[in-house]
């Protein structure tokens, strides 16, 4: 089937499936096709680690694009680190590398908001971890009620941000489209206003993290095992360059290529076990939007675990490999 013929294909599937886009759109839409017995805590959800790194150097800079075009490659998980310059503006941080001010990450976001109603996102919010090299202390920080203030200005949570539930495990996509609400703020420590801090877990070893590639592949999977949770299932694909380590340091960039080939085994180890499966929550990693088969191999995964509205399935299937 060439181009032209598999494009009207397309469009013709559209129109069977009350016109809902399917030409690459299903990316930017794509929880619309989820039931709404779908529980949050267990859709297959493409994330973006250091989601605010995209204007840093090459040491620190995790992902190429901004939040926006994060969200159209089918982001809803954001990573979102902060810390404070010395003129007082809240940035977007990671470790000493510094990125765009929280307000114009708070602006995209904002978009996302505007352009479509069917989406649900997480925010993980916090500052900074503080960290230390030998007799070095790094500290970060950023004014809970400056962001709780630049929150209330762009996002408006207390129409939008889900907060009040007792557990986050019971909520499915048919509760929050019921609600009208847009976001969740993940922290654990409930920092702002309107942040909650529901379960959620980020399974990490220093020296599987820091394996090659291969060690990696498979040393995580073990993690992945090991661990569980009632909560949010934060589970990362990327390694992480650490002295001392195999891979030593190098850029995310570099490490990002030497484990792309092995991203879709560890995708398809998580989809041939059923108990994998079912924990199966957020995934993810770093360099989201080099192209889509990252985030396709993930949503896919909701297709096999049975999320997606069976009169949809077909084309939810069929966008995202168009």
């Amino acid at each position: 089937m060439n181009f032209f013929t598999e494009r009207g294909f397309i469009f013709l599937l559209c129109e069977k499936f009350n016109n809902k886009e399917v030409f690459f759109v299903i990316y930017s839409n794509w929880m619309s096709y989820l039931k709404d017995d779908a529980k949050i805590n267990k859709i297959a959800i493409p994330g973006s680690h250091n989601a605010g790194s995209y204007t840093m150097n090459e040491l620190a800079r995790c992902q190429d694009d901004d939040f926006y075009t994060q969200f159209n490659y089918g982001i809803r998980h954001f990573c979102i680190r902060l810390d404070t310059k010395k003129d007082g503006t809240i940035i977007v941080s990671h470790g000493i590398s510094k990125g765009e001010p929280f307000e114009a990450v708070l602006y995209q976001i904002r978009k996302m908001l505007n352009k479509n109603d069917s989406e649900f996102l997480i925010l993980d919010i916090r500052e900074y971890y503080n960290q230390q090299f030998g007799p070095l202390k790094l500290h970060f920080t950023a004014d809970p009620k400056k962001v709780d203030e630049l929150i209330e200005k762009y996002l408006e949570p207390e129409k939008y941000a889900l907060w009040d539930f007792e557990n986050i495990g019971d909520v499915t996509m048919g509760d929050i489209r019921k609600s009208g609400k847009r976001y969740i703020i993940v922290n654990e420590k409930k920092d702002y206003k309107y942040s909650s801090d529901c379960p959620c877990i980020l399974p990490w070893d220093k020296k599987v993290y820091g394996s090659l590639a291969s060690d990696f592949a498979r040393g995580i999977i073990d993690i992945f095992d090991n661990n569980s949770t009632e909560g949010f299932y934060w589970f990362q694909t990327q390694q992480t360059p650490n002295p001392g380590t195999d891979v030593k340091l190098t850029t995310p960039h570099r490490l990002d290529m030497s484990v792309r080939p092995y991203f879709k085994h560890i995708i398809e180890q998580l989809a041939i076990n059923p108990e994998r499966l079912e924990k199966v929550n957020i995934i993810a990693g770093d360099f989201m939007t080099y192209d889509y088969s990252k985030v396709r191999d993930i949503l896919r995964l909701n297709l096999i675990k049975s999320l997606v509205d069976e009169e949809y399935e077909a084309a939810y299937d069929l966008g995202l490999y168009t």
